[in-house]
């Protein structure tokens, strides 16, 4: 039997364990513990992410079977109620495309900075072929890792079937562990390097057998964002003498970016700060959804949304200002995915939800 002091602190632990997990859930709030919805299978990394909350409650006591029981049923209790399914995985092909010729391209040289920092993989078909259309790959990773060749083998072998060359692009990125220093790498360098890398391919693809007049700009994450202020803003492209109609498609897939103001004066998310930093001018520059003007001529949009209802609100008010102004959008919701989930679905074999709408995109922005 239970004590009165033991059934009061098991009534207590289970309270906040319970107040936790539902901050979690809806808010997003997870006290320095990675949320389940960043990477991996979702369901796994929810109950261990529940579990270490309820650990961090209870520790006096679970070593209690009865009690180690009660957590089971709350866990499965709490999992069920606040709405947690089982999350889709996507196949995955094992090789990339064997009729791709891939050359590695530096776009930009500057001194003391890691090459392959601002280099590019060109996928493509070789010079007897002209004309393809281009997509142009963005990774994300929070602005401060991730690479050109990560996670591409699903994606290729989408293009590849399109007859479309596909190019991966690498940018600098910001410090994995956070950092307050004024000259760390931050916004606008990410930006500044992807439309550097977009020049070089606007300038050089039909030497590969590309077309400049056809290309599209795909990102997840991190990368979504920087596509779509690209596709957006006159601070990048234009300014390199590429105007934004240029650019046929831009397609985003599953990020909070479209209102960086947002994330770190709202949410206070050390993330965005980090990558880029606390001034309000600079936050509302950096965000996509200020840049949208009646009159502007946009490359059409497609936006992939899934996640908290906070998240997915801050989609919904950028394809909403899309549309107020006469944009082009497609929108595709991925909720049967995690974050890492629909990004491997593009391309992925049989996979419907993401890739078809997905395919569609790319054929009325290059026809």
């Amino acid at each position: 039997m239970l004590t009165q002091f033991e059934n009061m602190k098991l009534k207590c632990s289970l309270h906040l364990f319970c107040c936790k997990a539902n901050e979690f859930i809806h808010n997003g709030k997870t006290n320095g513990v990675m949320p389940a919805h960043v990477s991996g299978n979702c369901k796994n990394k929810q109950l261990n992410f529940l579990n270490k909350i309820l650990s961090n409650t209870v520790t006096n006591i679970k070593g209690n079977l009865m009690y180690r029981i009660i957590i089971l049923l709350v866990l499965m209790l709490g999992l069920t109620s606040c709405g947690i399914t089982e999350i889709e995985t996507p196949d995955y092909y094992p090789s990339p495309p064997s009729n791709y010729i891939v050359k590695n391209i530096q776009y930009n040289y500057i001194s003391g900075v890691d090459p392959n920092l601002l280099s590019l993989d060109i996928y493509h078909f070789g010079e007897t072929f002209s004309n393809s259309p281009v997509v142009i790959w963005v990774h994300g990773g929070g602005w401060r890792k991730g690479d050109k060749s990560n996670g591409l083998n699903n994606k290729l072998h989408l293009c590849s079937e399109m007859r479309f060359i596909f190019i991966s692009v690498n940018y600098r990125l910001s410090p994995y562990e956070g950092s307050s220093d004024p000259n760390r790498i931050m916004y606008p360098t990410h930006n500044n390097d992807l439309a550097d890398a977009i020049k070089w391919v606007f300038e050089n693809i039909g030497l590969y057998g590309g077309n400049k007049e056809k290309m599209v700009l795909l990102g997840h994450s991190a990368g979504a964002h920087l596509v779509s202020l690209s596709g957006t803003s006159n601070l990048f492209l234009p300014t390199r003498g590429i105007p934004l109609n240029t650019i046929k498609g831009v397609a985003s897939i599953d990020t909070e970016g479209y209102d960086v103001s947002q994330r770190v004066e709202e949410a206070d998310i050390d993330l965005y700060k980090n990558a880029f930093g606390t001034d309000p001018t600079v936050l509302f520059e950096a965000s996509p959804i200020n840049h949208l003007f009646s009159g502007t001529n946009y490359p059409r949009f497609f936006i992939a949304k899934r996640g908290t209802v906070n998240k997915t609100a801050n989609s919904l008010a950028f394809i909403d200002k899309l549309q107020s102004i006469g944009a082009s959008v497609s929108v595709v919701d991925g909720s049967q995915y995690d974050h890492e989930g629909i990004n491997r679905a593009i391309g992925a074999p049989n996979e419907t939800a993401v890739t078809e709408p997905f395919k569609t995109f790319l054929k009325q922005c290059f026809q």
